[in-house]
């Protein structure tokens, strides 16, 4: 888990965001069936729902050609900065950087979707990748504090594994061993559970090596 170079961790941080998108992406939809679906919608125009949703695709579409995705985003963010799809559009300019080693823009335009998401947990889903972005940029400080310090069941997995990778890189390996417990001990354990324990007993050989 412990990294030589800024690449390595940059390497790991993509990995990582490989694997636990999807996680944090169904941490969002129990979240919002919780609070009774989507009537975020209601409080928009037709219309404007989708030019946002057309400017979100825009965005997806320009990802898979390789091209700018940020200045799609920019656009959807202007013109719709108070829709979810805004937000789904900084979230995917900010996997576009981290892609490109770009991690000050990715940190960014996650900054922005943690304050303008209309919906809180797609905010949190932006804070949990804010804070690894925040982690490879050597930001631990930051980090910790964009994590909640508690979470929904259904995210409280995926906070507490980005805390204890925030331990071990700031050497606090028993609060990590913590942390990386209470992943496993939540209901819903996003993520890789195998991956999780692999980390624990990671801590536990480095322990007894000492």
């Amino acid at each position: 888990m412990d990294y030589e170079t800024e690449e390595q961790q940059v390497e790991a941080l993509k990995a990582w965001w490989a694997e636990n998108g999807r996680s944090v992406m169904l941490g969002v939809g129990i979240g919002v069936a919780a609070i009774g679906g989507w009537q975020f919608w209601g409080k928009h125009k037709e219309s404007q729902a989708r030019e946002a949703s057309d400017g979100y695709e825009q965005t997806i579409q320009s990802l898979a050609d390789g091209g700018n995705a940020a200045d799609v985003a920019a656009k959807v963010k202007k013109d719709h900065k108070n829709s979810l799809y805004a937000t789904y559009a900084a979230l995917a300019a900010a996997r576009s950087y981290v892609e490109q080693n770009d991690l000050d823009s990715a940190e960014k335009e996650l900054s922005w979707a943690v304050s303008n998401s209309p919906i809180k947990e797609m905010a949190l889903t932006a804070r949990i990748r804010l804070a690894r972005v925040q982690a490879a940029l050597g930001k631990h400080d930051e980090a910790f504090k964009s994590l909640p310090k508690k979470a929904p069941e259904s995210f409280t997995a995926l906070v507490e594994e980005v805390r204890g990778d925030l331990y071990v890189a700031t050497g606090e390996n028993a609060k990590a061993r913590d942390a990386y417990q209470a992943a496993l001990e939540s209901d819903q354990v996003g993520g890789d559970r195998n991956g999780i324990t692999m980390k624990l007993n990671e801590l536990a050989s480095a322990a007894d090596a000492s």
